[in-house]
C-alpha cells in the first residue's frame, strides 16, 4: 500500500521536485553515490554489497523528495543527505548487527565467542557475539590506513607475485570494466566460493569457466595492483639441471659500439661479418611497404634496431656470425647497389629535407664572413629514385648512417642458436595493428573509446582476448563506421579504410555508433548465448549496418533481436529474388560487391521478416526528414519548446534570449566566426546545451568544449541527434 501511494505521488512532482531528481541522478547516479557513499564507507561494508546500498538511496531519494518540507528551515540537500545516513544506519542493523548471513568469532572447540561493553570476553548470556567482517578484494580504504586484501590462494594471477588493493577506485574501476561473467566469478573467487559451486551457479561449463579466469590473468588492468617489491631473496630453485645455465661470464662478455651503414655493408661484402650462418632465414623477407619505409627512416636519419654479431673461433680464425640485422643490411645494400628504388607504399617520409652546400670550382665549400660553410635547405623527393639518383648531401647521410651493433665474444654454437632464438623471440604487428597507425590520435581516440569501453564486445557475441590483443575490435569500429556512413566509399584493403575513415568521420558518427552498441547489447539481454556464432569479428560490422537500417523504423528493438534468431535458425539459406547467402561464400570476404551485396540481403531478409513496407518506409522517413528541416523555419517558437522538452520545463523566453546572448558571447570571445557549420545547422542545439550548462553551472565547459568541436561539419538534421551528440561530447571532455 505505502509503494502504491509513493507511485502516485512520484506521478505528480512538481518541476522543483523533478529537478531535485534529476540533480542527483544524471551521470550514472554520481552525486547519489558520491553521498552515499560517505555514509556508508567507514563501516568497511564490501564492494559487492555496494551496489544494494546505491538502490536504497535511491528509494530514500524519491521518498525525501515527496517529504520534504522547506518550511522546516533545512535545505533539501541537508535534509537527504540525514536520511541517507539513517538509512545506511538501519542497514548496517539489519544486516550485520542482527547476525544475518555474518561469520562469528569461535574459540578452538567451536564455541561462539562474546564480548561485554568493554570488550572483555565473557560468558554472560548478555554478551554480544564478535562479528569477523568478511574480507574483500575491493574493501574501501580508512583514513591512513592501508586495507590491503589478496586473492584466495587458488586465484593465482601469477604465481609468486602479489597485489597492492589499497585504492577502492581503482579496485572498482577494474572489476566493471570486466565482462559479465568474468565480474560475478572473480566476486565469488573473492568470497572463496569453490570453482563447481561458481560453474554450477552460473550455468557455465568447464571450458567456459576455464577462459574466463584466463582473461582475469592476462587482463592488462590487473597490473594496477602489482607491487614492485624486491624482498632480497634471489635463490631459485633448479629442479631440472638438464637445461643450460647461462654463467656471469657468458652474459657480461658482450659489448655494444656503433658502426656506420658503409662499414657495415663493406664488412658484408669483403665476408668479415658472415651472414649465412646455418640457422639464419634467407633475406628480402619484407614486403616492398616496409622495404620503403624502411629507406625514408635511414634518409631522415632516424634509428634503426640494432644488429647482433656473434663472434666464434675457428681454426685461430675469428668468425662475426650475423644473428639478427640481415633483412636491415641485405635490403640497404641492395638500394646501394641500384638494385631496388624507393617506392610509395609505405613511404611516409618521402620527402627528406637536406643542406646543399654551396662549392667553389674546385669542389670545396665556399665559406661566409664568419668561417662557416654557405648552403641552401632543400626538399628532395625520393620515390621512383635509386641510390644513384639522391644528391650527394643523401648519399653521405645513407653510408653514414649510425647503427648500434652488439656483438658477443667467444660464443659457441649452441649460444649463438640461443641468441637467433631470443632475438627473433617477437611477433611483428599483424595488418590491423598496422593500419591502426594510420590514423590520427583524436581518430584512434573516438575509435578505442568504443572498442576498449563498450561493454558489447565483453557481454555479446564471439569476441576473444585475442581479439583484443591483436587490434581486431578497432577494425570492427573502423569497418562498421565506413558500412554504415560511407558505403559507396568501401575498400577492401584495411589500411585505406582506417585513413579513408580519419578524414572523412565525424565525432557525432562515432557517438551514434557507440549508441548502436549500447541498444543492442540492452536488446540481446544476457538469454541470447546462441547468437554469439553470429556475431563475430568479421560479421559485426556487416550486422550494426543492417541494424542501422533497422533504427530507421520506429519499431522496439527486440524485434531485431527476434529477426537474428530467426536468420540464425531459418533464414540462413533463404533465397530472395533468387539470390542466398550461399552465394557469397567462396567470394573474397571484405570485396565491395560482396559485403555489399550481403547487407541488401539481409535487409532484404529483414523487412520480409518484420513485414516492413520499404515504401512506406521511405515515406515515412521522408516525411520526418521534412519536418525537421520545418521545425528550423521559426526557431523563435521552436527554441524554446525545444529547451522545454529537452532540458527545463520552466525555461522562458527571457531565459532563451539569455541563453543566445551567450552562445554568441562564446564565440566572440574565442574568435571563432558564427559563418561555421556548427552556428549556422546547429543553433537550436547549441542555445539548448547552453541552457544545460547554466542549469549545471558548467558554462566554463561550454566554452572549453566548443573550441574543440568547432571545425566539426557533418550534422543532423535532428536537432534533438545534435543536442545529444554535443552534450556527451562536453561531458566527456569534462570527465578527460
Amino acid at each position: 500500500m505505502k509503494d502504491e501511494i509513493l507511485r502516485e505521488k512520484l506521478n505528480n512532482l512538481s518541476s522543483q521536485q523533478l529537478e531535485w531528481i534529476n540533480e542527483y541522478c544524471v551521470n550514472d547516479m554520481s552525486k547519489l553515490k558520491k553521498i552515499s557513499y560517505n555514509a556508508f564507507f567507514r563501516y568497511g561494508i564490501p564492494a559487492h554489497e555496494h551496489d544494494e546500498l546505491y538502490d536504497d538511496a535511491m528509494n530514500v531519494l524519491m521518498e525525501s523528495v515527496i517529504n520534504f518540507d522547506s518550511s522546516q528551515g533545512a535545505s533539501f540537500k541537508t535534509y537527504l543527505i540525514n536520511n541517507i545516513k539513517k538509512s545506511v544506519i538501519d542497514w548496517y542493523r539489519d544486516n550485520y548487527q542482527r547476525c544475518k548471513r555474518k561469520n562469528l568469532l569461535t574459540d578452538k572447540n567451536g564455541k561462539i565467542v562474546k564480548v561485554d561493553k568493554n570488550g572483555n570476553v565473557t560468558d554472560d548470556d548478555k554478551g554480544k557475539p564478535v562479528i569477523i567482517p568478511d574480507t574483500s578484494f575491493d574493501a574501501p580504504t580508512e583514513e591512513d590506513n592501508d586495507l590491503v586484501e589478496k586473492i584466495a590462494s587458488d586465484f593465482n594471477v601469477e604465481d609468486k607475485s602479489e597485489f597492492d588493493f589499497s585504492a577502492d577506485e581503482k579496485v572498482d574501476n577494474f572489476i566493471d570494466s570486466l565482462p559479465k561473467i568474468q565480474k560475478n566469478i572473480l566476486l565469488m573467487r573473492m568470497e572463496n566460493v569453490p570453482a563447481d559451486n561458481i560453474k554450477q551457479k552460473l550455468n557455465i561449463s568447464d571450458r567456459e569457466y576455464s577462459s574466463a579466469m584466463k582473461s582475469i590473468k592476462i587482463n592488462k588492468g590487473l597490473s594496477v595492483f602489482s607491487k614492485n617489491k624486491n624482498d632480497g631473496n634471489y635463490d631459485v630453485e633448479v629442479n631440472n639441471m638438464e637445461d643450460r645455465i647461462i654463467e656471469i661470464s657468458e652474459s657480461e662478455n658482450y659489448r655494444t659500439d656503433k658502426y656506420s651503414m658503409y662499414s657495415l655493408l663493406q664488412d658484408k661484402k669483403n665476408g668479415d661479418v658472415n651472414c649465412n650462418y646455418i640457422l639464419q632465414r634467407e633475406p628480402f623477407q619484407w614486403t616492398t611497404e616496409e622495404a620503403n619505409r624502411y629507406f625514408c627512416r635511414i634518409l631522415s636519419n632516424l634509428p634503426i634496431p640494432e644488429i647482433i654479431l656473434c663472434e666464434q673461433k675457428k681454426k685461430g680464425l675469428t668468425i662475426s656470425h650475423l644473428i639478427d640485422g640481415l633483412q636491415r643490411l641485405s635490403y640497404a645494400e641492395a638500394f646501394k647497389e641500384n638494385r631496388i628504388k624507393i617506392g610509395s607504399a609505405g613511404a611516409e617520409r618521402h620527402l627528406i629535407q637536406y643542406r646543399d652546400y654551396v662549392l667553389d670550382d674546385n669542389g670545396n665549400r665556399v665559406l661566409d664572413e664568419d668561417g662557416l660553410p654557405e648552403y641552401e635547405m632543400k626538399i628532395f623527393d625520393v620515390i621512383g629514385k635509386y641510390y644513384k639518383d639522391l644528391p650527394d648531401e643523401l648519399k653521405k647521410r645513407f653510408n653514414n648512417f649510425n647503427i648500434n651493433v652488439t656483438k658477443f665474444f667467444d660464443c659457441t654454437d649452441e649460444q649463438i642458436a640461443d641468441h637467433i632464438r631470443d632475438y627473433n623471440n617477437h611477433a611483428s604487428m599483424n595488418k590491423e595493428q598496422g593500419g591502426f597507425l594510420n590514423v590520427s590520435a583524436q581518430t584512434a581516440g573516438y575509435i578505442k573509446n568504443i572498442s576498449q569501453k563498450n561493454t558489447f564486445f565483453k557481454n555479446c557475441g564471439k569476441f576473444t582476448d585475442n581479439n583484443v590483443i591483436k587490434g581486431k575490435l578497432e577494425r570492427v569500429v573502423a569497418e562498421s563506421i565506413m558500412l554504415m556512413f560511407f558505403r559507396d566509399s568501401w575498400k577492401a584493403k584495411l589500411d585505406t579504410i582506417y585513413k579513408y575513415v580519419d578524414e572523412n568521420a565525424t565525432e557525432q558518427q562515432f557517438l551514434k555508433l557507440n549508441s548502436h552498441f549500447n541498444r543492442l547489447e540492452l536488446a540481446l539481454g544476457e538469454d541470447n548465448k546462441d547468437l554469439k556464432l553470429l556475431l563475430t569479428p568479421t560479421t559485426m560490422p556487416m550486422w550494426i549496418a543492417v541494424f542501422d537500417k533497422f533504427t530507421t523504423y520506429n519499431m522496439d528493438d527486440s524485434n531485431f533481436v527476434d529477426f537474428l534468431n530467426a536468420y540464425n535458425t531459418e533464414l540462413k539459406d533463404k533465397e530472395i529474388d533468387g539470390v542466398s547467402m550461399a552465394d557469397f561464400k567462396d567470394q573474397q570476404t571484405k570485396k565491395k560487391a560482396t559485403i555489399t551485396g550481403k547487407i541488401d540481403l539481409l535487409v532484404k531478409l529483414m523487412n520480409e521478416f518484420l513485414h516492413i513496407d520499404i515504401t512506406e518506409t521511405s515515406s515515412t522517413e521522408v516525411e520526418n526528414n521534412n519536418t525537421e528541416e520545418n521545425e528550423q523555419d521559426n526557431p523563435e517558437e521552436t527554441t524554446l519548446s525545444f529547451v522545454q522538452e529537452n532540458v527545463n520545463p520552466d525555461a522562458t523566453e527571457e531565459d532563451i534570449d539569455e541563453y543566445t546572448d551567450l552562445v554568441d558571447y562564446c564565440f566572440n570571445h574565442n574568435q571563432i566566426k558564427i559563418d561555421i557549420p556548427l552556428y549556422q545547422k546547429c543553433q537550436m542545439a547549441l542555445i539548448a546545451l547552453m541552457a544545460y550548462a547554466c542549469k549545471n553551472n558548467r558554462e566554463d565547459d561550454f566554452e572549453k568544449w566548443i573550441k574543440t568541436y568547432q571545425n566539426q561539419t557533418n550534422f543532423s538534421l535532428s536537432q534533438k541527434d545534435n543536442y545529444t551528440y554535443m552534450k556527451e561530447s562536453m561531458n566527456r571532455l569534462a570527465v578527460a
